[in-house]
């Protein structure tokens, strides 16, 4: 495994962090059962994963429960993230809405805590900007809690450069989880560059695009999951005929290397500046083996170019 520096933190995170959104279950993911989560978490620490990110939100407290039932015994050795500014009111997609006040996180931090079965979380992330709370009483009431003890690190995810600005204006934040993945770049726009620019580490998550860059479906493929519901307007319709083709030409780069699509596009990914760490979810213990599979080869910068082209769209 290789390890990464986050931002200005002294966290030295593996380049391959355990994504436990998918390990939370209903009403996003189906699971394979709590005993091949639980193998899972184990394998990735056993493989040399030693970051692992989650959030109340994934599976309403059972994803932070998960893993505190795991690490609690190991929790010297591992960097736990977790994230806070998502409240819900029952166990549905639409109940959940975003609320980064002062008396939520001051609230939500505890809970996570005592799921975690932990004294102190090492990054605490804002999960998304809260238009209707001002940055600074959000950044406020995180610096109060670092400063308690609570918190090691602040960051922050799925904000824009100018929300990163405002936040700057009142305390360090140390990374950035963004989407970013070969079908989702909007990032290298403006985003990326202020990271790099600033020090800010980059969390990718969602590298595979959730699933599509795995390989495995095809133009007709119908998800019944989150999905199906086609929120990022990804997996219907056009754009998803796109991504298809697309991945089907990256394929065959990877069969070249003798990888699997997904750890060919983790492997592009972990080369792009700026970036730390990648999160990937899995299901088994199997799924993380193949996931270390990304790390530790080169590819070659005319597998590169003809990944940029394919990408561009100029040899589909």
């Amino acid at each position: 495994m290789e390890y990464r520096i986050l931002g200005k933190s002294d966290l030295n995170v593996s380049v391959i962090g355990y994504g436990a959104w998918g390990i939370g279950g209903e009403p996003f993911w189906k699971t394979e059962g709590e005993e091949n989560s639980i193998r899972s978490i184990e394998k990735a620490f056993d493989l040399g994963i030693n970051f692992y990110d989650t959030a109340p939100v994934y599976g309403f407290g059972y994803s932070e429960e998960l893993l505190g039932k795991v690490l609690h015994s190991k929790r010297k050795e591992v960097i736990i993230a977790t994230k806070c500014g998502l409240r819900w009111e029952n166990e549905e997609i639409k109940a959940i809405e975003k609320k980064a006040t002062k008396e939520s996180i001051s609230e939500e931090i505890d809970l996570s805590l005592q799921r975690l079965r932990t004294e102190y979380i090492d990054l605490y992330q804002v999960h998304w900007p809260d238009e209707n709370t001002p940055i600074e009483e959000t950044m406020d009431t995180l610096l109060r809690i670092q400063k308690a003890g609570k918190v090691r690190y602040i960051g922050i995810s799925n904000y824009s450069v100018e929300q990163m600005k405002e936040s700057l204006k009142y305390g360090q934040i140390v990374s950035l989880q963004p989407m970013y993945s070969m079908l989702e770049r909007d990032i290298e726009k403006e985003i990326l560059p202020f990271c790099i620019e600033n020090n800010i580490g980059i969390i990718c998550y969602s590298p595979l695009a959730s699933g599509v860059l795995t390989g495995k479906y095809d133009e007709n493929t119908r998800f019944e999951d989150w999905r199906g519901q086609d929120i990022i307007g990804h997996f219907t319709g056009d754009e998803f005929v796109s991504h298809i083709k697309k991945v089907k030409e990256i394929t065959k780069i990877a069969q070249k290397h003798g990888k699997t699509t997904a750890q060919l596009a983790i492997n592009w990914l972990l080369r792009q500046k700026g970036v730390t760490t990648v999160l990937v979810g899995v299901k088994n213990p199997d799924q993380v083996k193949q996931n270390i599979g990304a790390v530790g080869w080169d590819i070659s910068d005319d597998d590169l170019n003809n990944i940029s082209d394919i990408l561009e769209e100029r040899s589909c």
